[in-house]
């Protein structure tokens, strides 16, 4: 009775089936991944702050560090600040401005202090004397993120991106004594008397553009499709079964009308 379900015709669908089953899973299992990654970030950014030297140390990756909001304490290295330009906020075209902090422990930490609309506004002076700095250790910023146009020569003093090697070739900071990130500052204290705009971690570092609950339903949507598949392949064979049975079931009633009538010798 089974027997055709193993004909080539129907291996085809079985292949079918099964490997839209499978894609549904891995997509389903892949969109549930981003929402742990993505739910988990925002978990991340939203703990209290720590020392910075609890999670990250010079000329190593992030790691768990990542996302976390830190508080470094030290001295800003005036002499070595720099501009990032090409960077929005608000709307409106300018730099961010960038400047090594030496910590207590002698560890450099690049910290974003903010964005200013001109190279020479007065909010780029560095405060001078010890600082406690607060803000988001963000993981350093690859040739993606420059927004200068391709060959465009950068003035002395600028970079076009926020990573260790950036400050090195620029004479700032040796890649092995700097984090190897970024600080995107949030409060400082004592505070200047005039400082860079503030930036929001969302928009310099955004987790991801849509809700991570709409990954939440993505997942939920692609295990659907795949039950969906499932009972879609079982009402196909189902059906294929009953077609089957009621055909052999046709042939032996027109195998019981054309048989001969047997004969009754008289008495």
């Amino acid at each position: 009775m089974y027997r055709f379900l193993l004909t080539p015709r129907w291996l085809l669908l079985h292949a079918v089936a099964v490997a839209g089953l499978v894609g549904c899973l891995v997509l389903g299992w892949w969109q549930f991944n981003v929402y742990e990654d993505s739910q988990g970030r925002h978990n991340t950014r939203d703990r209290d702050p720590v020392p910075v030297a609890e999670v990250a140390r010079a000329g190593a990756e992030l790691g768990a560090g990542a996302d976390r909001q830190a508080v470094a304490e030290g001295v800003y290295l005036a002499d070595q600040q720099l501009l990032v330009p090409g960077r929005i906020h608000d709307n409106t075209l300018g730099s961010f401005v960038l400047t090594p902090l030496r910590t207590d422990d002698g560890m450099v930490v690049p910290v974003v202090r903010g964005w200013v609309f001109e190279p020479d506004d007065p909010a780029t002076e560095v405060p001078s004397g010890p600082v406690t700095v607060t803000g988001f250790l963000l993981p350093p910023e690859t040739p993606d993120h420059a927004t200068v146009r391709t060959g465009q020569v950068l003035d002395p003093g600028q970079v076009a991106y926020v990573a260790p090697d950036q400050l090195e070739q620029r004479g700032a900071v040796p890649a092995a004594d700097a984090l190897h990130g970024y600080l995107l500052l949030q409060d400082e204290s004592p505070q200047p008397p005039a400082a860079p705009a503030t930036l929001d971690v969302d928009a310099v570092a955004p987790i991801r553009d849509v809700s991570p609950w709409q990954n939440l339903s993505y997942w939920a949507q692609w295990w659907v499709f795949a039950i969906a598949a499932i009972v879609f392949w079982v009402s196909i064979v189902r059906s294929a079964v009953r077609t089957r049975r009621a055909e052999t079931d046709a042939d032996a009633a027109d195998d019981d009308v054309s048989a001969p009538a047997p004969s009754h010798a008289p008495s």
